[in-house]
């Protein structure tokens, strides 16, 4: 089935037939194309700002009656609303733009006749303006918009591929119509005045250059215009190029090559290698909607995340945000905010989540990307010796298991790609022998590497000339980053030394296994002060460490690997770096809680600090000096208390004792005295016994007698 876009929306060249609604629908789904779209985005499409209250059932009776038209597995109802499947349905603008990429191809390959004739081909797709019938829809226009900058690329194409196959006759009147309808773009001016040139009309070629500068520079204050200014001297001195089988192209005075850090999404005009890997992963995307990119370390994951898939769905009009975890990595999903259904997450670096201090977190980050799967498009990009740790997240595995897009190095064709496509596109020359050479040397090396070489041969450059000479003198691609890295150290200095490796020693890290990563640092905890700052805007200005308002973090961990001054300080204090690392988050997590006594550190750990600052010296973030102190000073006072809790317990004991010792008089005394009382009892009650007895021994024996006598009579006459 085709859809026709580039003008009124049709269905197979206009033979079935479409009500304004159901165009519009299907529209906005062909501008999505694989991805889902709520009801709502397409009620906005259909309505704009003010749709009725009755959009969700309008819009399931155009989605029925679409179904019916073009076979009903064609749309697929989604948990998001509504997708139309790209498999075997042909959109015209997504054939213009295989067009160009086809035409750009033989262009560069030295075939101008035929890429003259596929551009010809793509600029015959158009019947006017794209996606017309949704212009008050924000994804339509922006869609429209770069579908329309993407033609007037094509004419100014199509114009250097006939100037380049020698239709020089033709051309000039072609250019001169062009330049009628955009008087503002530059090139069409370059192009007419080479062809005029090319004519042996000098006089002619001068004057439409001057021309072009005074429109451009009353219409835009463009004064000068770099290009036509070098190509008005290149005129004068009959530049040799001029009649070249290149068209002529003054030099960017920008670098082409991005050096150390990664691409980002404005860079994609810039960056190439990966056009088959960026294509699948698209499609994985638009299908699937969530997509796991693992790579080694340098082999460009970052670039291929943001310049490749950012940028592609950036221009569609698609939402995207990209993240990188940090030391908090929970704390990065926090501030996302996507809408529901049409957005992109990017995480980028998501081995750095694996570096946080408390595994909570990290669970609860895993978790929480697990759930962004369910409301947009996810796209996750890790090292692949990191894969494993994935594993211990089950959910988050069982999600991205089946949907991994493993990037390997670029072979000899892509890193040729990659070194002259951004050279020819930025008007610079490439001295014979130098892409092999540079080929030959990056075989298996990290793409970031070439590319620092790439940036400092730039900066040696004779004219628009790279050459072989600034390529050795840059350090070549082994030790370019090195040489980048002991210039800006040459500069420093002593002061200026231990506060670049009190710098970098907070960005890298060596692991147990010796392994190097890198790691994202609040900027408040790198540039403490001035002279911090002043550091870091010098490795900045070297592309050494990237930064932005809020983080600092090492622009490559190659870095680490390739200076041997970084990986010696690395080596000579390990525990001071645990010590710091954990002392910064620790720090930094007290501050964010209200400073509460209960975090400080105590004890041992509060020993080992102090014993490391006191040794060491290191410069610490107000942060980190206000939580030792406080740490200190709190161990302090409760040694203080604990003292005179001690003092006050020693004085109770010895109350205690007295009192004990005079309790046990006491009770030695009352057992004295009950003795005492006992004897005497004692010895009152054996007086009258005593007395008694004497009293009966003092009877007469006749009175014993005569008693005892008494007593026998009695018994005789009682028993008798």
């Amino acid at each position: 089935m085709e859809v026709r876009v580039l003008g009124a929306l049709t269905l197979d060249d206009g033979r079935i037939p479409l009500a304004p609604r159901d165009r519009a629908v299907l529209g906005a789904l062909t501008v999505r194309l694989g991805a889902s779209l709520s009801v709502d985005s397409l009620a906005a499409a259909v309505w704009g700002d003010d749709p009725p209250a009755s959009r969700s059932h309008v819009i399931r009776g155009c989605i029925m009656r679409l179904r019916r038209l073009i076979a009903p597995d064609r749309i697929e109802t989604t948990p998001l609303g509504y997708r139309l499947i790209p498999d075997h349905i042909d959109v015209d603008a997504e054939r213009f733009e295989r067009l160009i990429a086809r035409g750009s191809q033989q262009l560069e390959l030295g075939e101008p006749d035929r890429a003259a004739h596929t551009f010809s081909e793509a600029l015959a797709l158009w019947r006017g303006e794209p996606y017309v019938e949704l212009m008050d829809w924000g994804p339509a226009r922006i869609a429209s918009g770069r579908l329309a900058e993407l033609r007037l690329d094509v004419e100014e194409l199509l114009l250097d591929a006939r100037l380049q196959a020698g239709d020089v006759q033709e051309l000039t009147a072609s250019a001169r119509a062009r330049v009628a309808e955009a008087p503002l773009r530059e090139r069409r001016w370059v192009v007419l005045s080479v062809a005029q040139y090319r004519q042996g009309r000098q006089a002619d070629a001068l004057a439409t250059v001057r021309r072009a500068r005074v429109l451009l520079a009353a219409e835009l204050g463009l004064e000068p215009c770099t290009e036509l200014a070098e190509l008005e001297q290149a005129i004068l001195r009959q530049d040799p190029a001029l009649m070249s089988d290149r068209v002529f192209r003054a030099a960017s005075p920008e670098c082409p090559y991005f050096g150390l850090p990664p691409a980002g999404v404005a860079d994609a005009e810039r960056y190439f290698g990966r056009e088959q890997e960026l294509i699948g992963a698209v499609r994985v995307l638009e299908e699937r909607g969530v997509l796991l990119v693992a790579g080694p370390s340098g082999v460009g994951k970052s670039s291929f995340v943001r310049a490749g898939i950012g940028a592609e769905f950036l221009a569609r009009g698609v939402d995207v945000a990209i993240v990188t975890p940090g030391e908090h990595p929970i704390d990065v999903l926090r501030d996302v905010d996507l809408p529901v259904g049409e957005s992109l997450l990017i995480v980028d670096q998501c081995e750095q989540a694996f570096t946080a201090d408390d595994p909570a977190e990290i669970r609860e980050f895993f978790d929480s990307l697990s759930q962004m799967v369910y409301c947009g498009m996810l796209v996750v990009a890790i090292r692949a010796d990191r894969l494993g740790d994935l594993a211990d997240h089950q959910g988050f595995a069982r999600i991205i298991q089946s949907h991994l897009l493993l990037l390997t190095a670029l072979g000899p064709d892509g890193l040729r790609t990659v070194i002259e496509r951004p050279a020819d596109q930025a008007g610079l020359i490439l001295e014979p022998g130098l892409v092999e050479i540079l080929v030959r040397d990056a075989d298996g090396r990290a793409l970031p590497l070439l590319s620092h070489a790439l940036r400092q041969v730039w900066f040696r450059r004779e004219g628009r000339v790279l050459t072989v000479e600034a390529y050795r003198a840059s350090g070549e691609i082994d030790g370019a980053v090195a040489k980048t890295a002991e210039e800006v150290f040459a500069t420093l200095s002593e002061e200026g030394v231990r506060l670049l490796r009190d710098i970098l020693l907070r960005l890298v890290e060596a692991s147990a296994d010796g392994a190097v990563g890198t790691r994202r640092v609040e900027r408040t905890r790198v540039a403490i002060d001035d002279a911090h700052a002043q550091i870091v805007d010098r490795l900045v200005d070297a592309r050494l460490i990237t930064t932005d308002e809020e983080s600092v973090q090492v622009s490559h961990e190659a870095l680490a690997r390739e200076w041997p001054r970084l990986r010696q300080w690395l080596a000579d204090d390990v525990e001071g770096q645990r010590i710091m690392r954990h002392l910064g988050s620790s720090a930094a997590a007290w501050d964010a809680m209200g400073r509460p006594d209960s975090e400080l550190y105590r004890g041992g750990r509060l020993s080992t600090a102090q014993h490391w600052r006191d040794a060491v010296d290191p410069a610490l973030t107000a942060v980190e000096r206000g939580f030792l102190d406080a740490a200190a000073a709190h161990e302090t006072a409760a040694l203080a208390a604990a003292q005179g809790q001690l003092r006050k317990e020693r004085r109770m004991v010895r109350r205690l004792s007295w009192v004990s010792a005079g309790a046990v008089v006491l009770a030695i005394v009352a057992v004295a005295a009950g003795i005492f009382a006992g004897l005497q009892a004692n010895l009152a009650a054996t007086t009258p016994r005593h007395g008694a007895s004497r009293r009966a021994r003092s009877r007469s024996p006749r009175q014993v007698s005569s008693r005892t006598r008494a007593v026998d009579t009695g018994l005789i006459h009682r028993f008798g």
